[in-house]
């Protein structure tokens, strides 16, 4: 009999090198993860935590760069941000 992970996952990633994580949310970061899926459109809660992880580490790689500068344009207003995590 299946697994409830083998289940959500599906036949063909049982045999993958997936890894499944738990992540304990206080209520308010919960609410917020559910806003920006909607948002987002995502499908799963997964979904958004990926395209966050890509994002973070595309940030990052910009910010160790000392030629990169992020920088938010509204019409011909452009502002240098400097985030500071």
């Amino acid at each position: 009999m299946p697994t409830n992970t083998e289940q959500a996952l599906g036949k063909d990633e049982k045999q993958s090198d997936r890894q499944l994580l738990q992540f304990d949310f206080s209520p308010e970061s919960y609410e917020q993860l559910q806003k920006i899926k909607a948002k987002a459109e995502a499908r799963t809660n997964g979904e958004v935590v990926r395209n966050a992880l890509r994002l973070y580490e595309w940030f990052l790689d910009q910010q160790r760069s000392e030629f990169n500068r992020i920088q938010v344009t509204n019409g011909e207003i452009v502002k240098e941000i400097e985030i500071i995590l």
